[in-house]
């Protein structure tokens, strides 16, 4: 995916929400496994367990493919784990995954960006000193950036790019501090920097290329108005 010039991809949204939604299922599994022996070691409370449960019900509701149905019970189980479990709690994670997935099902792009940007927020307050998870929640918050832009899902490609181009900076610097650089990922990042980039410069010009073009129908209009 980094490697593509131009991250363009001519793919229906349909098609595109379900390629989403089989890859946000597929890690949310595994997520879910990790998630699930970190909860029994740590021992959450009885209030934590009716989040879990509320989730439990979203994902029978998913699995039949009613997203509709689970949307509301996935946000009342992350707001009840917000309340029982305070801002920043590993629980939420899972919540939010699958509410995303739900909202990318739906084709409701705008909000699957705005629990990315929650997403996100938590990675960075639970793991600030642990740059592993961290670099998990920021390349999963990267590929949703880079699908958004190559997939034209919202018509926002030049907020996607810049956000891919940040998510990627940050996940160089973190690359760079661990013991053992990973130079094959050091190189990735950096072609992925360069495309974002490059893109950025290609949208620019084209925005600039249609506002003249509208500034021209403008003059044209008023000119034989005029007349």
């Amino acid at each position: 995916m980094l490697r593509s010039r131009r991250w363009k991809t001519p793919v229906s949204k349909s098609v595109a929400a379900s390629w989403l939604v089989v890859a946000a299922m597929a890690f949310i599994s595994t997520e879910s496994l990790s998630q699930t022996d970190r909860s029994s070691s740590s021992g959450l409370s009885p209030q934590a367990g009716q989040a879990d449960g509320m989730l439990a019900r979203a994902r029978f509701l998913q699995e039949q493919a009613d997203h509709e149905q689970a949307i509301p019970i996935l946000r009342e189980a992350l707001q009840s784990s917000r309340m029982t479990l305070g801002l920043y709690h590993e629980n939420q994670l899972e919540i939010l995954d699958s509410l995303i997935a739900s909202e990318i099902a739906q084709e409701n792009w705008r909000r699957a960006d705005d629990l990315f940007a929650l997403l996100l927020h938590l990675y960075e307050n639970l793991y600030a000193d642990d740059p592993e998870r961290l670099e998990q929640g920021l390349a999963k918050v990267t590929g949703w950036h880079v699908d958004a832009f190559r997939l034209d899902l919202d018509g926002r490609a030049v907020p996607h790019l810049r956000s891919a181009r940040k998510l990627l900076k940050a996940r160089l610097q973190l690359a760079r501090l661990v013991g053992a650089p990973d130079v094959g990922k050091i190189a990735r990042l950096r072609e992925g920097i360069h495309v974002a980039e490059a893109n950025l410069i290609l949208h620019s010009d084209s925005n600039r290329n249609e506002l003249r073009s509208q500034q021209a129908l403008r003059r044209e209009w008023l000119l034989s108005s005029l007349e």
